[in-house]
Order: structure tokens, then C-alpha cells, then sequence
């Protein structure tokens, strides 16, 4: 079933437990505002699409107080979340709706980019859709600017499902999360949960070539299993 982002419950369901189908969610959030704080400055701005709940905006602020994001996100709900939780960070924090699938028409505050992120928020595109937004993006970003990409990845074949099975039971594990029962039983039943939630996820190796195509430097940076963190370099 397609998630009702739109819905205040899911929202705050969600807001609540980010970890809980993802553990690596932390480590690579961490991964992520470490690059940012090593190459943010003062001139620029940050533009985070689908920025959710806040909960980026707010590890943002506090490791870089320079910092300044505009903040694009298509659900009430989750926006409300987010304005009470970055009350304190307004004059730092800009916020737009628009939808992602339509980056063309997004109306952006005149900024200067330095540097655009997204953290699972594109997974939901069609792949033309994510082809387009890789060359807008390539085109907001200042020279030497910097895209970094948190997501979902596609599970590469069938062959391979087992692999990605014993990944994540490990896990579960480790983390005491849900990650093995929340993909699926089986290749077949991942494939059907993915596609009635909407989303359409890449394999890695598209989204690089993507990247290269709209005129970036790329690489990934961190994979496990089907969560990727990818960095596009403007030069």
C-alpha cells in the first residue's frame, strides 16, 4: 500500500521510528553532515529535497551553525513536524512546496547553491523522472558544488536475493530491527511490497551512470545492501 504522507499519523509514525527498517540510516546520516561541514560556507545555501520531518534540518544546524538550507517537501504533515521542530532555526530555513517528480517547476528562493541533498526522498521517481532531476539539479548547483544522495537502491536479481536475505537478517541482528520481514519473504514479494508502496528504486550502477550523463564527477561513497550513499561532484 502506497504510504499517505499527507496523513499526520503516518507522519508522526514515522518521525518516530526512522531506524526501525533502516539501521544504517544513522551511520550514513553521519557520513553525509560530515561532508557538509567540512565544505559548507558562508555564502551559500544548502537545498535539501524532501526534506520531511525536519530531522536532517535540525542534525544541520547543529553541527554547522553556519548553515542555511532551503527546504523543498510536497507533505503538510510532514512540514508541520518540521516547522514546529526548526522553530528556533527560521531565519536559518526556507521552506518550499513543490513536488519532486516536477524539479523544473519548482519555484526556488534566488540562492546560490553549494550544495543539494536528497535522503530517500527520490526513490518514488520513474527513471526518466530521476534522469531529469539529476540535470536540474547539475544546473542549480555553483561550480565545484556538491549533490549528495541517501537512498534506497534496487535489488540487483534474483539470483542475488539470497545474499541480500542473510544482510539483512544480520541486521536484525545486530540492531534489533525489522529490516528482513519489512523487504519481503521472498525476491518475488520484495519486488510486489516495493511496487505497491510506490516506489521505484535504481540499481546503483544506473544512478552513477545518470550522474556522469547530467555532467557530474560520481561515486558511491557507502553501500550496504540496498542503501547507498552517492556523491556528485559539479566541476
Amino acid at each position: 500500500m502506497v504510504q499517505d504522507w499527507s496523513n499526520a499519523d503516518t507522519a508522526k509514525r514515522w518521525d518516530g521510528n526512522t531506524t526501525r527498517a533502516n539501521p544504517l540510516r544513522t551511520e550514513q546520516l553521519d557520513i553525509l553532515l560530515t561532508l557538509l561541514e567540512n565544505s559548507v560556507q558562508l555564502h551559500s545555501w544548502i537545498l535539501d529535497l524532501g526534506y520531511g520531518s525536519g530531522q536532517i534540518e535540525e542534525l544541520v544546524f547543529e553541527r554547522i551553525p553556519h548553515a542555511k538550507v532551503v527546504g523543498v517537501d510536497n507533505s503538510d504533515a510532514m512540514m508541520t513536524l518540521a516547522k514546529n521542530r526548526l522553530a528556533e532555526y527560521s531565519e536559518k530555513f526556507v521552506s518550499v512546496k513543490g513536488d519532486l517528480s516536477r524539479l523544473d517547476s519548482l519555484e526556488l528562493p534566488a540562492c546560490t547553491y553549494g550544495h543539494v541533498i536528497a535522503v530517500q526522498s527520490l526513490h518514488h521517481l520513474s527513471r526518466e523522472q530521476m534522469q531529469a532531476a539529476y540535470r536540474r539539479i547539475y544546473d542549480l548547483l555553483e561550480p565545484g558544488g556538491l549533490f549528495v544522495l541517501l537512498d534506497r537502491m534496487r535489488v540487483e536479481t534474483f539470483a542475488l536475493w539470497s545474499l541480500y536475505r542473510e544482510l539483512w537478517k544480520r541486521q536484525d541482528k545486530l540492531h534489533d530491527t525489522t529490516v528482513a520481514s519489512h523487504e519481503g519473504a521472498t525476491f518475488q514479494d520484495h519486488e510486489r511490497i516495493v511496487r505497491d508502496r510506490g516506489d521505484f528504486p535504481a540499481l546503483l550502477d544506473d544512478h552513477l551512470v545518470w550522474l556522469r550523463q547530467a555532467g557530474f564527477e560520481a561515486a558511491c561513497l557507502h553501500a550496504h545492501g540496498n542503501r547507498a550513499l552517492i556523491a556528485g561532484k559539479k566541476v
